[in-house]
């Protein structure tokens, strides 16, 4: 059966006559006739009973006739959905972040991204960096930003950004004095800190080992954003991510941040399902990511240094 033989029959279940098929396609009304009686040879289905000009439908004519109109529905709906990933890809996004970057970065670039894109639908969850890898590394998001402990394997990655580890602090702080807090310096501190799993937190170990220094570690946390907001409640000095310091406006709560020496860098990649084509939404999103990424990483190298020393 092809197309042709279809449409013609279509028209004539729709205007119940061959001569009222013929103006709807634009065609002869022989040519409508010839149509139907190849569509009858071909199937080996009587279609029509023929009473003088009359043409009533059988049984059989009925119910292909609605398995016809089922196929136009779903052409119909392929026609829309060609026409949607045309305009601006799949129109749904899954994105993931550890809280780094996710707690007050990503809602920026979100902000930017939707502004352009309003039509775009977009999950957006915050997990530590194992459970972004995963939810990335399944098919399930998009794209994840998360810190370089995950395993990479089954995953496509690219670096995204370096930042260099900072002290923060109440104003009242005796460290608030410092320009640089070394690790000497912390020497039977009240400390904040990431997680032991955390490679900075195991970088942060050596250097205090390395000074001889013994701090009292009053508060662990997997969240960067964490730290500086136990440290803006007094609890002590917190050793965390100059991002998520400057991305959270920490500052302007009167949170005081002075740069650690030795250099402490935070790195954090972003990645993408394996075996994906990335989809036209994921490059615009990804765009705003790395223009924003850019601005952010500026800041925080002319405040407190590159992340590298």
């Amino acid at each position: 059966m092809n197309l042709s033989l279809i449409e013609a029959f279509n028209a004539v279940m729709k205007t119940g006559s061959t001569t009222g098929a013929a103006a709807l396609l634009g065609i002869s009304q022989p040519a409508i006739s010839r149509a139907l009686k190849r569509l009858e040879d071909t199937t080996k289905l009587k279609l029509f009973e023929r009473s003088g000009p009359r043409l009533i439908p059988t049984p059989e004519a009925h119910l292909l006739h609605r398995e016809i109109l089922d196929t136009y529905v779903g052409l119909d709906r392929l026609r829309q959905t060609v026409a949607r990933l045309r305009a601006a890809g799949t129109g749904t996004l899954r994105v993931a972040s550890s809280a780094a970057l996710g707690l007050s970065f990503l809602p920026k670039v979100l902000k930017g991204f939707l502004a352009k894109r309003p039509q775009v639908s977009v999950t957006f969850e915050i997990a530590n960096s194992a459970t972004v890898r995963n939810l990335v590394a399944s098919g399930t998001h998009d794209l994840g930003l998360c810190a370089d402990e995950i395993d990479v394997s089954n995953l496509v990655v690219e670096p995204f950004i370096a930042t260099r580890g900072i002290c923060v602090m109440p104003a009242d702080h005796p460290l608030a004095r410092e320009a640089i807090v070394t690790a000497e310096m912390l020497d039977g501190a009240s400390i904040l800190s990431l997680a032991p799993d955390d490679t900075a937190r195991q970088r942060f170990d050596e250097a205090l080992a390395a000074a001889g220094a013994k701090p009292h570690i009053v508060v662990e946390t997997q969240f960067a954003a964490t730290v500086c907001e136990l440290a803006a409640q007094g609890l002590g000095v917190g050793v965390t991510n100059s991002l998520a310091y400057l991305s959270g406006d920490f500052e302007a709560r009167g949170l005081v941040a002075r740069s650690f020496e030795p250099a402490i860098p935070f790195r954090a990649l972003m990645i993408l399902p394996p075996h994906r084509a990335r989809s036209r939404l994921v490059d615009e999103l990804v765009q705003v990511l790395e223009r924003e990424r850019d601005l952010l990483s500026q800041a925080c190298e002319v405040r407190f240094g590159p992340a590298q020393a």
